[in-house]
């Protein structure tokens, strides 16, 4: 009995170790990756800016739990197990240098991979974190030398590739260069350079349901604001390596640096949120249908400050906004008792709501066509219920018909033993379980 306490203490204890909620730092610049129920924060410029902080594993790398629900009054905040151990920090490029772009990849984009910046010489420039195995890998891949900084937007297509549009002059291959945009195949493990018509940082990318990248907004090399960076957006097709450009119209947003665009639900709104600069507005919507801004409907208590060098993600029905700051050199939302993440309910195009309650309810999209007849959806409606309603009734006949025999049997059998009772060699009847009722073994007892 002792050892089986000592056993369940220990088990307890363990399980309040992996689930322990952290009070992550404040962050700017840094990135959010969704894989699977978890979304991976890591790195970012803290509030605390001294070595120590800088170097502590479980503020420099953790998760937020959306397979749960939540108020974002008391988030989900989760420890990596052994990620003390595990962090390979040195082999990461410091927040002083510039950071990281980090984005999904593998076979089924379940890993990280981190992209170091040029100033990391020493250390190999790709790294990989497998979310199910919790290792950490270093990745050589071929071709050209990718480059990532934390003011890139790192973003991973279907087919495992990593797109990083860079906004600085670098070099690749004794070539200097002042644009360019590196695609690295995450499971083919290679990379090229590509031409891009723009230079950017800060800037939003977004991944339409064709493939296509959509880029816009951002600012140059010294962060300042392109002044036609949402009246001009720029779409790169990977498949024929083709960029285009579209003029915008309709309520179009002023230039602004540390941005993030989302794909809405529906597949043709681009949503975007935040940024650095004097605007009051956090949110604009671009219709790619026929490429016309507007400001869209939203109600319920939205942020108090306008955020930029935040993070956001579409988790659920939710666009899921992550720390930033207020400002680039102030972060006074926390201040006014604003949580470090944000939630809004995109689910209706026609208005969208902003949440503090987090429903990791699976979002079933009705994808049928809005021209479609309300009839036909009736008899679908129809057809399901009655299917379902013959399929109970078959299931509760054959229980129903089982039961009754068992209890024939019953009636029929010698008592079944209790512990205390010797067995001597009596033959005990097996009762069937669901699998064996389900594959119809319990024939054999006729």
């Amino acid at each position: 009995m002792k050892k089986f306490t000592l056993f369940f203490i220990t088990l307890l204890y363990l399980f309040q170790i992996i689930n322990a909620q952290l009070n992550p730092s404040l962050r700017k610049l840094f990135s959010a990756v969704l894989v699977g129920e978890k979304l991976y924060i890591y790195g970012g410029f803290m509030d605390n800016e001294n070595a120590n902080a800088q170097k502590t594993p479980d503020d420099r790398f953790f998760y937020l739990d959306a397979s749960i629900s939540f108020d974002t009054s008391n988030l989900p905040w989760r420890a990596i197990p052994d990620n003390v151990k595990n962090l390979p920090l040195g082999s990461l490029s410091s927040v002083a240098t510039g950071g990281v772009a980090a984005s999904n990849g593998g076979a089924n984009n379940d890993s990280i991979f981190f992209f170091n910046n040029e100033v990391a010489k020493s250390v190999s420039p790709v790294l990989s974190y497998n979310s199910l195995d919790n290792v950490w890998n270093t990745q050589n891949l071929s071709g050209v030398k990718p480059i990532g900084r934390n003011q890139m937007r790192a973003i991973t297509d279907n087919k495992g590739k990593v797109y990083l549009l860079t906004g600085f002059d670098f070099t690749v291959q004794g070539v200097k260069r002042t644009d360019g945009l590196f695609v690295c195949d995450t499971i083919n493990l290679n990379c090229v350079i590509k031409d891009a018509p723009l230079s950017r940082l800060g800037y939003g990318v977004t991944l339409l349901p064709n493939g296509n990248l959509v880029y816009m907004g951002g600012g140059d090399r010294n962060y300042v604001p392109i002044s036609d960076g949402f009246k001009v957006i720029y779409l790169y097709d990977p498949i024929n390596d083709k960029w285009d450009s579209k003029v915008t119209t309709g309520n179009i947003p002023p230039a602004d640096v540390g941005i993030t665009t989302v794909l809405g639900l529906s597949g043709d709104k681009i949503i975007l949120f935040g940024g650095n600069n004097g605007d009051n507005n956090n949110l604009y919507v671009l219709d790619t249908t026929n490429y016309e801004w507007y400001v869209p409907q939203a109600r319920g208590k939205g942020p108090v400050f306008k955020r930029g060098e935040h993070c956001a993600n579409v988790i659920g029905k939710y666009m899921v906004v992550t720390f930033g700051s207020n400002g680039v050199l102030q972060s006074k939302y926390r201040s006014s008792g604003e949580s470090d993440v944000l939630l809004l309910d995109i689910s209706n195009d026609s208005e969208y709501i902003w949440k503090t309650s987090f429903d990791p309810t699976p979002l079933t999209i009705n994808s049928t066509p809005s021209n479609s007849k309300p009839k036909a959806n009736n008899i679908g409606v129809i057809v399901g219920l009655t299917i379902g309603i013959i399929v109970l009734i078959s299931i509760l006949s054959i229980s129903t018909l089982f039961f009754i025999r068992k209890y024939k049997i019953y009636k029929n059998s010698k008592p079944i033993p209790t512990p205390g009772n010797v067995l001597n060699n009596e033959e005990i009847m097996s009762i069937p379980s669901d699998y064996e009722l389900s594959h119809k073994k319990f024939e054999t007892l006729r």
